[in-house]
């Protein structure tokens, strides 16, 4: 089953470790998921090519 949200970018901890994933869905709301879901539900792109946070380009088309 195809998802209806697109992964933006991953939020980490000190430690590197994935903590939460930015998604946006098909009407534009972007919100956050765990990475458990995130994977669970095979969004794409796929969660280790997703950027930083903080490399990320919140102006680039979604």
């Amino acid at each position: 089953m195809e998802s209806s949200y697109k992964g933006l970018y991953v939020q980490r901890d000190e430690r590197g470790e994935i903590i939460s994933v930015q998604v946006v869905d098909t009407g534009g709301n972007s919100l956050p998921l765990d990475p458990e879901i995130y994977i669970e539900r095979e969004v794409e792109p796929p969660i280790d090519e997703l950027p930083d946070q903080a490399n990320s380009n919140p102006t680039e088309d979604t």
